[in-house]
């Protein structure tokens, strides 16, 4: 077995353990609890199940993304920081220190978030609340997408590696749990916290669309929930209190995306048309298929006379488009992007590359990749 894979299967058996049993005290007044339940939830809601956990498959790329991303460009803004907050963070920890905590908030921590992500998903597709479902998938989606360019390109280390006098307490409270954290973490996506973004991100979406009060008790777990993992980010030498005010701040921009996008994509992906879009490509091909044709012609049609808004989005597309590629390069190169200043010679060999700089100034710098 991998190192820190019997802690990991733990936690997250825990989590969905856990996230089961609180169903009696969270469901709506009028839902009942039935084991075909878990059956008809995959049958009716298995989009949304590939929207949030879709998340899941290109994480691991991305963060090799940003290991390759730091190592290339330097790209460190943990300094800054912690020119804002100096030692707050550290004050909590060695004040507050204790055995006892540092067990406890540990998995809190890692199980903890995993029960109420997996649990905020599971009630309204099991209850078949459709119309929360919708939006709070689709929140926990445009978290994580908007999060991105932040862990890409404003990496920030966790505390513990920083400031000197603070110990990373989740990361090394036993070495199977080192040696899982090691494996899936790059230490440098502290900026937003995801630990506060989404469950933020999800609370807002019901606070704003629970219209007749039946997630209220839920609610008020998330509450107490954030209020919980706030503390236990930075005791446990993980998270700046700015990355919490930037998982906040990415939360609210989420839930703004998800009030002008849901009605559009529901619209496209909801499980319940699949199966009459089926029925109809089954009883008459043809007219299906210049149905769907003529679908994608309807979308590309207004852009033979663009308006603002369709040109707006051209040169969005463009300048993503651009950026993309500058970051490929940038993760693909040996040569680091902010390149040398004052070149005089350059040599390479085995992979290694030499160059000699004479500055201003009359000195020579000499940098090795």
């Amino acid at each position: 077995m991998a190192a820190g894979t019997g802690i990991y299967i733990t936690w997250i058996t825990g989590a969905i353990i856990l996230s089961i049993a609180m169903m009696p005290l969270f469901k709506p007044p009028y839902a009942k609890l039935r084991l075909e339940g878990f059956i008809d939830m995959f049958r009716r809601y298995w989009a949304h199940m590939i929207v949030v956990f879709s998340v899941y498959l290109w994480k691991d790329l991305l963060d090799g993304m940003d290991r390759v991303l730091m190592a290339s460009t330097k790209l460190d803004m943990t300094p800054y920081v912690y020119a804002i907050e100096g030692d707050i963070v550290l004050w909590v920890q060695q004040e507050l220190r204790n055995a006892a905590l540092d067990q406890m908030l540990t998995h809190f921590y890692v199980m903890g978030f995993m029960t109420a992500t997996f649990a905020s998903f599971l009630y309204p597709i099991y209850f078949d609340d459709r119309h929360m479902a919708d939006r709070v998938s689709l929140s926990m989606f445009w978290v994580y997408i908007i999060s991105i360019p932040f862990f890409l390109f404003f990496n920030v280390g966790v505390t513990g590696d920083h400031i000197p006098a603070m110990q990373t307490i989740a990361y090394d409270l036993t070495p199977e749990i080192h040696n899982w954290f090691t494996r899936i973490d790059p230490f440098s996506n502290g900026m937003p916290s995801l630990h506060i973004g989404l469950p933020f991100a999800i609370w807002l979406t019901m606070q704003r669309w629970d219209e007749d009060g039946r997630w209220v008790n839920y609610r008020n777990f998330l509450i107490v929930f954030m209020l919980v993992t706030a503390f236990s980010i930075i005791y446990l030498g993980i998270h700046w209190i700015v990355d919490i005010i930037g998982g906040m701040a990415v939360a609210i921009l989420a839930v703004e995306l998800t009030a002008k996008t849901h009605s559009s994509i529901w619209r496209v992906a909801d499980e319940r048309l699949f199966s009459r879009r089926l029925a109809r490509a089954i009883a008459d091909p043809g007219k299906s298929l210049r149905g769907t044709l003529s679908s994608v012609y309807s979308v590309f049609e207004p852009l033979k006379e663009p308006n603002k808004r369709q040109t707006s989005v051209i040169i969005a597309t463009l300048l993503l488009s651009t950026a993309f590629v500058l970051l490929w390069d940038a993760t693909h190169q040996d040569f680091p992007v902010e390149g040398v200043e004052w070149p005089t010679s350059a040599a390479g060999s085995d992979g290694w590359l030499v160059s000699v700089e004479e500055v201003p100034d009359g000195s020579l710098e000499i940098s090795v990749w």
